[in-house]
């Protein structure tokens, strides 16, 4: 645990007066990828900035999710920078049903963010950059490192996408999300079996977090802004996860970035076994013991350790 006392926001004291406060003075802002789709934007820029944060989400998220974690981030000292994933959150959709959850190739996620980080980070950003990045996120900000070296000077991955749970062997699943995939075929992508629109799983039911109050909050966010919403994956978008989860564990084991993994050990979602053999000789692994796959919207005493621990590790490449 950290060794600096650290002020967190708390699941028993949400959407603040100061938090909504702060809010307003975030700047959002969009891009136009090179294939014409619409990349939505946040940033919150720090008057005495240590250093900057880029906040990459993971699959079915918006930095509207994240306007705690925003604002815990700047109180901390921090300038933060947030991008919407093609596909997801207030950024374009590239299918007719707006809750597939679909891309192209996963690269193009990489693509985006390296814009965005060209056109909106580098020109704004003060001191060290830090990723920091969730699920899918670390899967993207992962490879943005391998293909893009030297850009930051330390990243965090919460619960990162280097493997999938999956419910049958994931060769069988491979082939069968290939078999199925009817964009192969040049018909509109279809959803992975038994996947369908978005549905707001009940508290009891959800694999993501144990804190209530921040679950309830996330579903009530989506349901005041429809936009935000996406349901299951299509068959594409999952061929191109299952192979970009694979070439993020040989390409986290081999960066010089120096990459801290924070581990849920109850995680249902990803793939743990994965995450271990991605750890390189310059980064490190820390298990949340007892926590679920969403760490920053897990109960204090889990978003607490996380927070310290990827503050902890930006620190140290602050100097």
């Amino acid at each position: 645990m950290s060794l600096i006392p650290r002020i967190f926001s708390s699941e028993h004291r949400l959407t603040t007066p100061e938090q909504q406060i702060f809010w307003r003075t975030v700047v959002q802002g969009t891009l136009t990828a090179a294939d014409g789709i619409t990349l939505a934007y946040m940033v919150a820029r720090h008057p005495h900035a240590r250093a900057s944060i880029v906040l990459s989400s993971g699959r079915v998220e918006s930095y509207l999710k994240y306007q705690e974690l925003v604002f815990d981030l700047y109180q901390q000292g921090y300038s933060v920078f947030a991008i919407d994933h093609r596909g997801q959150g207030l950024s374009g959709r590239m299918t007719a049903n707006p809750h597939q959850g679909y891309v192209g190739r996963f690269n193009d996620y990489v693509e985006d963010f390296s814009m965005f980080m060209l056109q909106v980070v580098l020109k704004h950003a003060t001191g060290p950059l830090h990723l920091l990045g969730h699920s899918m996120g670390g899967a993207i900000g992962t490879l943005y490192l391998q293909q893009f070296p030297g850009v930051f000077s330390t990243a965090a991955f919460s619960a990162p996408m280097y493997g999938i749970k999956l419910p049958m062997p994931k060769g069988f699943i491979r082939w069968l999300a290939n078999k199925l995939d009817s964009s192969l075929r040049g018909a509109e992508p279809n959803y992975v079996l038994g996947g369908g629109d978005y549905q707001a799983v009940s508290f009891e039911d959800n694999e993501l977090t144990h804190s209530e109050m921040r679950y309830q909050a996330y579903r009530k966010l989506y349901a005041e802004q429809p936009q935000l919403q996406l349901g299951a994956p299509t068959n594409h978008w999952l061929t191109e996860a299952l192979a970009a989860a694979d070439a993020c564990v040989l390409a986290a084991s081999k960066i010089d970035t120096p990459i801290l993994i924070l581990q849920a050990s109850e995680d249902r979602i990803v793939d743990n076994a994965a995450q271990q053999r991605a750890v390189s000789s310059c980064g490190q692994l820390l298990v949340i013991e007892g926590a679920a796959h969403e760490l920053f919207i897990e109960k204090d005493v889990f978003r607490e350790q996380a927070l310290n621990y990827a503050l902890d590790w930006f620190e140290r490449g602050n100097h």
